[in-house]
């Protein structure tokens, strides 16, 4: 045995005492023993332990019962850090041997289990340390596998047949070049959102990130949560792979259709192409998904903290600074066509284009009465109105909006990210909307933008907003 594990498993004895044996406790207290005992054998070392408290409790979520107390947390953090330094120890002693196939197998298994803690909530100073220990690697097997791959790259110009028609009337008012102060007085004190104009301009990540090549050769080798299928799609599903597979099975299929959109090639019934009108006319709206790309979103994940290199290519825009700066940055990745229903949030925060291109609406928190809020979580609301019984489709009283909705430009993550928040999303299809169940929607004022590379927007908290990418996009929004 030798550093870096000697350390890690130093750091696991550090998890056992600070707060494991309570986690053992709280177990113990609610009869759930198997989970108590695989818990004890993975702070203690032993042997597979480690995989099985992570199953046990991995079990417990996806039956329905979920984790009442924080100990199921605790039990399956731990569980995965322990499997992390099992395997990454195993593989460390086949280096330089001809079992190179299970070398790999090894080293793909602990960054699987280090990344699994980090996305079930281990803080990022907990999990980091043990995806370091592995990730050199296969970083470098990362790079060797991705020569000669043919991937395309994310747009950096939209499309013509992609592009929206926005009414001038409803655009977004747009102020480049706005000083602090003036962003502060103009609109973060009167709650009004605008087009905040490429302040990401000259940020290294517009180049580097939208090459699908890098993002693999880099970061291939690192495990995310996403979300497959349309927002409507009865097969919608979540997920766990790696940096490469969401690449080369979502990523660049969608990238190269944005790139025959852009030579013309696909015909308008092909495209994502909707036609936006003033309220009056909006039953003649239409919003065709691309049928040859399938759907997938790594959303709000905070990726920034797994995989903080990727911090030196960016900086919080200078208005998160009018009050106290960004608490939070969130990263979205995904293929043409993935849709954020019309919602709000209870913070503040600017969303913007790193790469590829998304359309925005807005509505002003007046406009709340309008909006046909939903009252339950997420999960009761995965389908537009049209499918949905009047009792799943029960509205809420604007007049008691919850504090508690915390979503971020759409709460996804369910069961990998808890969907607590209630209450703050629309029943409106808005690019669809039907009006004869909806007809206090037609006073709903709309304002729209299309955000392209290092373009942002500023949503104050309770503006209702609906997003919907355009082309392969990656984008990061900061909350404050």
């Amino acid at each position: 045995m030798s550093p870096p594990w000697d350390d890690l498993r130093s750091a696991l004895a550090g998890m056992g005492e600070s707060f494991g044996a309570d986690a053992v406790r709280d177990l113990q207290a609610e009869g759930c023993a198997d989970a108590a005992d695989a818990l004890v054998g993975a702070i203690a070392g032993d042997p597979g332990a480690g995989a099985r408290a992570a199953a046990i409790a991995w079990a417990r979520l996806k039956t329905g019962v979920g984790w009442t107390t924080p100990a199921w947390r605790e039990c399956y953090v731990i569980g995965q850090l322990r499997e992390a330094t099992e395997a990454g120890e195993q593989a460390a002693a086949l280096e330089g041997s001809t079992r190179a196939a299970e070398r790999d197998a090894l080293l793909r298994r602990a960054m699987l289990a280090a990344d699994m803690a980090h996305v079930m909530g281990a803080p990022g100073e907990t999990a980091r340390p043990f995806a370091r220990a592995v990730e050199t690697s296969l970083k470098r097997e990362a790079v060797e596998e991705s020569r000669g791959d043919h991937l395309e790259m994310i747009p950096d110009a939209l499309p013509a047949a992609l592009a929206p028609s926005i009414d001038p009337a409803h655009a977004l008012e747009r102020r480049d070049s706005l000083t602090r102060k003036e962003f502060k007085r103009e609109f973060f004190n009167k709650d009004k959102p605008v087009a905040l104009g490429a302040v990401g301009a000259r940020w290294p990540a517009l180049d580097k990130w939208r090459d699908l090549r890098w993002l693999k050769k880099q970061h291939g080798h690192r495990n995310v949560p996403l979300e497959v299928g349309a927002f409507d799609d009865k097969a919608w599903r979540e997920d766990v792979r790696s940096l490469a597979s969401f690449v080369d099975e979502f990523l660049a299929p969608s990238a190269r259709a944005d790139a025959r959109a852009g030579a013309g090639v696909e015909s308008a019934s092909d495209l994502a192409a909707p036609v936006f009108s003033a309220p009056s006319n909006a039953d003649a709206n239409t919003r065709r998904d691309a049928n040859d790309v399938t759907v997938a979103y790594l959303a709000q994940h905070q990726l920034f903290e797994q995989i903080p290199d990727l911090l030196a290519d960016f900086d919080a825009p200078e208005v998160c600074d009018a009050f106290g700066g960004a608490d939070r940055v969130n990263a979205w990745i995904g293929t043409r066509g993935t849709v954020t229903p019309c919602h709000f949030d209870s913070y503040d925060n600017v969303l913007g284009q790193v790469a590829g291109f998304k359309f925005v609406r807005l509505y002003h928190e007046k406009d709340a009465p309008f909006m046909y809020r939903h009252a339950g979580a997420w999960e009761t609301n995965r389908t537009w109105p049209g499918s949905q019984t009047e009792n799943e489709a029960e509205t809420v009283d604007d007049r008691a909006l919850d504090d508690r909705a915390t979503t971020i430009e759409g709460d996804v993550g369910g069961t990998l990210r808890a969907r607590g928040a209630q209450g703050n999303i629309s029943r409106v299809d808005v690019e669809r909307p039907d009006h004869e169940k909806f007809p206090l929607f037609a006073n709903a004022r709309h304002m729209d933008v299309v955000l392209g590379p290092g373009e942002f927007v500023y949503i104050p908290a309770r503006c209702w907003h609906y997003v919907r990418a355009l082309t392969t996009s990656v984008s990061l929004n900061f909350l404050f």
